[in-house]
């Protein structure tokens, strides 16, 4: 009987997380959305007689598509700083010099990066957890929430919302689809970025926290050469990718060894003291 051979593991792996930029667009998608709904619910005339209509509402309505429109605005510019657009170019696109550009909504964009570039905590693998970050933006992998959106939430539900148009039913991700991700070794650079930002930005990092990063650090070197395998991009001719995945695993092992032992440093005086104060009995 021919042996046969061991078939190779087609399961796919995981996506990484949306890039900045992908997130940028997302909120821009939903500022959009927000503003088309709120447009067409005022395209309508059967209620323009009922007496619940008092004197002034259509000016405010159209008063708060405005402040909708100009949310709108701020979320495009963030965007398309987030891709790499000069503030020439946008003051070009707004008819203003790109120093009046850049004075009035150089305070919106740096809001925006200011909660990814130094987040109050990062999950595993990396990315920012904050809670300035919008709602709808906060990417939250494997774990709920509650007080935020998570940005596959969003995207799906924007995808939904998209499809129930005529122009897009026929798409399944109108919205998702084309959002770029982290590749795997922007992810590997994203990792180390951000041990090296825990130890700057805390005066004691978490050890645990910063080992979860290095094991998931090791994880992605290892992608790396599956991916190679399976035809993905190639491996860099000057990385040894098993060894710097090793590498990673040990210096998790040594940041939660050592965590361990501070543990049992800060456990023996109160043990001693509870010693000695049995022994005076």
């Amino acid at each position: 009987m021919t042996e046969m051979s061991p078939q190779a593991d087609t399961t796919p792996e995981p996506s990484h997380p949306y890039t900045l930029a992908a997130l940028a667009r997302l909120m821009l998608s939903e500022a959009h959305r927000d503003t088309a709904e709120t447009a067409l619910s005022r395209v309508g005339t059967q209620d323009d007689s009922s007496a619940t209509v008092a004197p002034g509402d259509f000016v405010r309505e159209a008063t708060e598509l405005i402040r909708l429109a100009e949310h709108a605005q701020r979320r495009a510019v963030v965007y398309e700083r987030e891709r790499g657009t000069s503030w020439e170019d946008i003051g070009d696109a707004l008819g203003i010099t790109k120093q009046s550009a850049h004075a009035k909504f150089a305070e919106y964009v740096n809001e925006w990066g200011e909660p990814f570039d130094k987040p109050e905590r990062r999950h595993p693998n990396g990315t920012a957890d904050d809670r300035r970050i919008p709602y709808g933006a906060r990417y939250a992998p494997g774990a709920a929430v509650p007080a935020n959106g998570s940005a596959e939430k969003t995207a799906a539900a924007l995808d939904r919302w998209l499809r129930r148009h005529d122009n897009w039913a026929d798409q399944e991700h109108p919205v998702s689809g084309s959002l770029p991700r982290y590749s795997t070794p922007e992810m590997s650079l994203l990792v180390s970025h951000a041990a090296h930002r825990m130890r700057i930005d805390q005066l004691m990092p978490d050890p645990h926290a910063e080992a979860d990063l290095w094991d998931y650090h090791a994880e992605l070197h290892e992608r790396m050469i599956h991916e190679s395998e399976c035809g993905g991009l190639p491996l860099h001719p000057k990385i040894d990718y098993p060894q710097e995945a090793a590498r990673s695993r040990a210096r998790a092992a040594a940041l939660r060894e050592a965590a361990g032992h501070a543990s049992l440093r800060d456990a023996q005086p109160a043990e001693s003291g509870a010693a000695t104060q049995e022994s005076a009995r």
